[in-house]
């Protein structure tokens, strides 16, 4: 269950204006199978987006993700109830998926699990032939990131290896890859709204529409640093709602560690190998239950969560 977008616009029940409130709920819909909301295959990345903590940041060595490793957290998914089965699994974490050698491979292996593989891709560096093998491995959902139809402010946006003219030609090899192949394959072209592209909405929409692209115009976030606050608009979580997705996800980054957050790009929030335990058993394990009730209670977080909640956190009885 999406807890935000379930509670937006809302007028929120009595047990929900409490903290605690929150963590009953949350418990409520807990699965206890595990959403496996990202796999990471690679955290290389050649782009240093002005909204992406990874390069200033992240600390942890850059890898990839054995195949091996890879096929292993699929088949313990491909058991879990039909209701986790239908979750997309995005292929990517802190770094640009297209780097693996093997992505197109992690693709089918997903897919032909009966699982919704789903990447999100910078289109200047695909290659028409990893387009077709890609678009060959059936996966549920391709995100094309695009935030700009103005060069010079697209290489700000996303550093200097953007590559506007190559984006755009590759986008458009992969929508009439798209078009040929046909498939169930869902094709997104995204844009990040901040305040340096946020003029651009409407022609960026129509540029593609007319194209016969399907276009997701997406809310900015700061990841989990105050410093990429004031790129764009910050929406809070409703008043008392702590984190929420100790209850919702996890994720697996390159070497096999299991992290509880999509913003824990340095490897924080270990509760876990996959190497050494099962994907079930670290999300009902003791370390998990254990960072569940500290996030209930506001207390003892990691200096990491102190400062994400400081962000979305909203509590007007102290605000």
């Amino acid at each position: 269950m999406d807890f935000l977008q379930w509670a937006q616009g809302r007028q929120l029940p009595s047990a929900l204006q409490s903290r605690k409130g929150w963590g009953d709920f949350f418990e409520y819909h807990r699965s206890r199978e595990p959403h496996i909301h990202q796999i990471e295959p690679t955290n290389y990345c050649p782009y240093s987006c002005l909204m992406c903590p990874r390069n200033k940041h992240m600390k942890r060595a850059n890898g990839f993700m054995e195949l091996d490793l890879f096929c292993t957290i699929i088949d313990e998914i491909a058991t879990y109830s039909s209701v986790v089965r239908q979750k997309e699994i995005e292929l990517f974490h802190f770094g640009e998926a297209l780097f693996h050698p093997q992505l197109a491979d992690m693709v089918r292996y997903c897919s032909d699990a009966g699982l919704r593989p789903t990447l999100s891709i910078n289109p200047g560096d695909l290659t028409e032939k990893l387009s077709t093998a890609i678009m060959a491995s059936n996966p549920y959902k391709i995100i094309v990131s695009l935030d700009s139809l103005q060069p010079g402010r697209y290489k700000l946006i996303r550093g200097n290896h953007a590559d506007l003219e190559k984006g755009l030609l590759q986008t458009n090899y992969l929508l009439a890859c798209h078009r040929k192949m046909g498939g169930e394959t869902e094709l997104v072209i995204r844009m990040i709204v901040m305040n340096i592209n946020a003029d651009e909405v409407g022609k960026f929409t129509s540029y593609w529409e007319e194209k016969g692209a399907t276009v997701e115009i997406r809310e900015f976030f700061p990841w989990s640093k105050k410093e990429f606050k004031d790129i764009g608009t910050v929406n809070k979580y409703p008043p008392y709602m702590p984190c929420p997705f100790p209850w919702q996800y996890m994720v697996v980054q390159w070497n096999g560690d299991v992290v509880g957050c999509c913003r824990d790009y340095d490897g924080n929030l270990k509760f876990g190998n996959v190497k050494e335990k099962s994907l079930k058993d670290i999300w009902n394990g003791n370390e998990y239950t254990d960072f569940r009730n500290k996030m209930l209670a506001g207390g003892e977080l990691s200096t990491f969560c102190e400062e994400c909640l400081s962000l979305y956190y909203n509590d007007p009885a102290i605000s």
